[in-house]
């Protein structure tokens, strides 16, 4: 049962957004495309895990799988892949959608990787990454008072073509990396070491509480870390069929595309939306002319409310609230 959904985070939605809106002769454009293409594969990687989850053997008792928790942890936070809470122990899943040659080295609590054209980039150290998230949510348990059960780990790489390299400590790599098709008979051979009694159903309830009650959003923006100012972002409703974007034109109610022919009704959602994301999610009617690209205050209006935008103040102090807007991102 999934207790908690795999999401998007709101830094990704806001990379997103970048990649739209800012003008690509930015300073710092292409070192920004690059996290954006690294989350992306990460996501990826992840989302293609699910078919596999789902292969999951059934067991006795229920099992609750929760993606992308991120708990605290002293002073700061950790955040797991993929936890699942069988009925007697944990199972950390540390997702990896590396492509190459992967050459694990846990003696050296490193990874290094092997890409044809590129030269070799020294990464963490994934199954140290997964035993550190192991420690903590003991810690967390044990903070919470809650029982500190078995936790259990493996790191699993999504990449279809990823090749596996054995550089030290070969029975470690074997028990704990496999690829995602394995993942239902590693499963299994856990299972079958944790026959213990299982927990009671009140614990589990309790932990299943605390773990949603204490999961924390990143809030981190990659706005100011990339230098981006409002003068950097593009105005206007942009074409969603044209690459690079096309503004589009309000004529006769619609939306517009001159290099396509692209119509659309509710193409300023989108603008809305990247405007929330990457200034603020509220706005003047100023603003609002200025970013849409449109003078006339009643269409504006108009096309406010078909989104059921609500607003504050009066006709002269009046502002706008997009942040229902972003629920839906």
């Amino acid at each position: 049962m999934i207790k908690k959904a795999r999401s998007v985070p709101l830094r990704v939605h806001k990379l997103r957004a970048m990649k739209r809106r800012v003008r690509p002769d930015h300073e710092n454009y292409q070192d920004f495309l690059s996290e954006l293409g690294r989350k992306e594969a990460g996501i990826y990687g992840e989302q293609s895990l699910d078919y596999y989850i789902k292969l999951l053997p059934e067991t006795d008792h229920p099992f609750y799988i929760f993606h992308g928790l991120r708990l605290p942890f002293r002073d700061t936070f950790f955040q797991i892949d993929t936890l699942i809470l069988f009925s007697s122990f944990f199972l950390t899943l540390e997702v990896k959608y590396n492509k190459g040659t992967l050459y694990f080295d846990p003696k050296n609590y490193q990874l290094i990787q092997e890409v044809e054209g590129s030269p070799h980039k020294g990464l963490p150290d994934p199954i140290l990454q997964a035993s550190n998230q192991c420690f903590k949510l003991q810690l967390w348990l044990r903070a919470k008072q809650l029982p500190e059960i078995p936790c259990e780990k493996l790191v699993v790489l999504t990449h279809p073509k990823a090749i596996i390299k054995v550089l030290s400590s070969p029975s470690e790599v074997e028990r704990y990396v496999i690829k995602s098709p394995a993942l239902t008979i590693k499963v299994k051979a856990i299972l079958e070491r944790h026959s213990s009694q299982p927990l009671d159903k009140k614990i589990i309830k309790k932990i299943i509480r605390s773990l949603l009650k204490d999961d924390t959003p990143a809030t981190s923006s990659p706005i100011p870390q990339y230098a981006i100012l409002p003068s950097d972002i593009m105005t206007g409703v942009f074409c969603p069929n044209c690459d690079p974007y096309i503004v589009m034109r309000r004529i006769h109610g619609k939306w517009e595309c001159s290099n396509c022919g692209e119509k659309s009704e509710d193409a300023h959602r989108a603008a809305l939306e990247d405007y929330a994301l990457l200034i603020s999610p509220f706005l003047t009617m100023r603003e609002l002319k200025r970013f849409l690209r449109i003078e006339n205050r009643v269409t504006i209006i108009r096309l406010l409310n078909h989104l059921n935008v609500e607003f504050v103040g009066g006709n002269k102090s009046r502002t706008y609230n997009l942040t229902p807007l972003l629920t839906k991102t």
